[in-house]
């Protein structure tokens, strides 16, 4: 092949790789966007091939989350329910539902997946998609602020799969962290480009947060306070946009307000009395968590930095602490406030109080919630830090093979142990004795108590029986005057100071019988049913290996 001939075809095939690098340019969303996905898929493949036995979350608050969708189902296929008020929960006397954990978009994730899956499959799945979308989400944040793919990658996974994020899989209201860098997105193009439109879709994302949970609204304005506080401080924010501020703030009141004021018409009139908690009582994050690997101590409810994510913090604070500025004043601020009022070391308490958090804890009750804010700011200092790292590397090759080693190794850690999940089983008589039993007989499960409430949530999705306990996030004081004007329910009360079976169990029986609770039931699983056995003077209706079922009247 002579000369001519050979740049020839060193030109064409410069062109064919030109071409090729451009579609891949054009495309690398929706690749991202799949490569999310498949690290979703990697991450939760322990759920996904129990999709139906399987709660996903590793908290006890789990069990409460499938209620939320079949409460959402009921209120609107049956009109006599009222959304906002219940009484199969806290039977007879009900419970106002204002202040219960709803996740209202997850919801409408999980209803519309259930067209093509069961309930609990449909649920689980509706979570892990969060996943994805939270990694994609910054993703795109990162790649406008440092146009750098491999960086902007990295600051996915930092975020999407960080260890306080995955253990929110428990929580449908604390999720769907996406709406953060979305929101931040447009509304950085608005400032900068002085358009609208973008301010609107930064408004969007805000609205979408608030309907994912007050909670995620909360957490989106301390950020936007902190990020305009900061443009102004820095001036970085153009005089000439200040409609594009008016804009936002407008619109994210006007599609807020209506998600936000029942809870605020109720604080205000303090109706309910559990809105406001003490800060003492906040829960925060160890001040050494951030060290603390999650696979060693899984439950923390910390932010685990990562060995590699630490090192690129380093470079980035070396080589790009200028344009990484307000994420490293954002990952201290989150911090501060993070570890909460009263901080703890290694679990021992300093014994000092933190006076920034006061104002903060009894609103956001615990504290250990702003890691998604330290979060967003770890995963954009990666970003930086693999620009800082990416200067070092002299050739693309290089850069190349570090950006997969870095990658690889930060998405390992990160997912070094299975996706949390929570077995389910289920007795039973919930699942098939009760069918035969009409829809107006109530049930009185033992014991009752905040935390184990949570399970018998689960329970009424299965069997759809009213029952006189229950578990609401700020339920008032009065929810629980039909268990402790009943002496055998009052006995059956954990969170109280014990007292005991009484003598003669019979008036309380027939007290239940009368309200139309139709069945005593014990749960073997959580508590010792011998003394019970031994006081209630009948035959059991119902017992396996997880309950044990007395009736209340003939």
């Amino acid at each position: 092949m002579g000369n001519f001939e050979m740049g020839k075809w060193m030109n064409q095939a410069e062109r064919v790789s030109q071409n090729y690098l451009e579609w891949l340019l054009k495309r690398v969303n929706w690749l991202v966007f799949i490569l999310f996905l498949l690290l979703t898929v990697i991450a939760g493949w322990s759920v996904l091939t129990r999709l139906d036995t399987v709660i996903i979350g590793d908290d006890n608050d789990v069990y409460i989350n499938p209620w939320a969708d079949w409460w959402t189902v009921k209120a609107l296929q049956e009109p006599d329910i009222q959304f906002w008020y219940t009484d199969f929960l806290f039977y007879p006397q009900g419970v106002n539902l204002n202040y219960h954990s709803f996740s209202h978009l997850n919801t409408l994730v999980s209803l519309f997946l259930r067209s093509l899956l069961d309930d609990l499959p449909a649920y689980n799945l509706a979570i892990l998609i969060n996943y994805a979308l939270s990694g994609f989400a910054m993703f795109q944040l990162a790649r406008y602020m440092t146009n750098s793919i491999p960086g902007s990658i990295l600051a996915g996974i930092v975020f999407a799969f960080n260890s306080h994020a995955l253990y929110q899989s428990s929580h449908p209201v604390l999720v769907s962290i996406w709406c953060f860098p979305w929101a931040t997105l447009y509304f950085l193009r608005a400032a900068r480009e002085n358009r609208v439109k973008m301010a609107m879709f930064a408004a969007v994302f805000v609205f979408l947060g608030a309907l994912s949970s007050t909670l995620l609204l909360i957490l989106l304005a301390m950020w936007f306070g902190f990020l305009i506080i900061y443009l102004f401080l820095a001036r970085d924010w153009p005089r000439s946009s200040w409609k594009i501020l008016v804009v936002f703030i407008a619109l994210c009141l006007v599609g807020t307000l209506p998600l936000i004021y029942p809870l605020l018409r109720e604080a205000v009139s303090n109706s309910n009395s559990s809105f406001w908690i003490d800060p003492g009582s906040s829960i925060s994050t160890d001040i050494f968590s951030i060290f603390v690997p999650h696979w060693y101590i899984w439950l923390i409810r910390g932010l685990y930095f990562g060995i590699v994510p630490f090192y690129l913090v380093m470079l980035a604070f070396k080589f790009q602490r200028r344009e990484a500025r307000v994420w490293f004043l954002l990952l201290i601020v989150a911090y501060l406030f993070a570890i909460g009022p009263n901080p703890h070391f290694g679990g021992r308490d300093w014994g000092i109080t933190l006076p920034w958090s006061l104002l903060a804890a009894p609103l956001l009750r615990n504290m250990y919630r702003v890691n998604i804010l330290m979060s967003l700011g770890l995963a954009m200092i990666v970003a930086y830090g693999w620009l800082g790292m990416s200067t070092q590397l002299m050739t693309a090759k290089a850069r190349t093979i570090a950006a997969v080693i870095v990658i690889a190794a930060t998405f390992g850690e990160y997912t070094a142990v299975p996706f949390p999940s929570t077995s389910i089983s289920v007795s039973s008589f919930y699942t098939a004795y009760l069918e035969d039993v009409p829809d107006d007989i109530a049930l009185a499960i033992l014991p009752t108590g905040r935390q184990e409430d949570k399970r018998y949530l689960y329970y009424q999705t299965l069997h759809g029986h009213r029952m006189t306990g229950g578990v609401i996030s700020r339920p008032s004081d009065n929810v629980f005057d039909f268990i402790l004007d009943n002496p055998l329910l009052r006995a059956g009360a954990v969170d109280l100071a014990p007292v005991p079976i009484p003598a003669d169990p019979q008036p309380a029986l027939r007290a239940l019988s009368d309200a139309g609770v139709g069945y005593l039931v014990l749960d073997k699983v959580l508590m010792d049913v011998i003394p019970w056995r031994e006081a209630l003077p009948m035959t059991p209706v119902f017992e396996d290996d997880l309950t044990l079922v007395y009736a209340t009247g003939p």
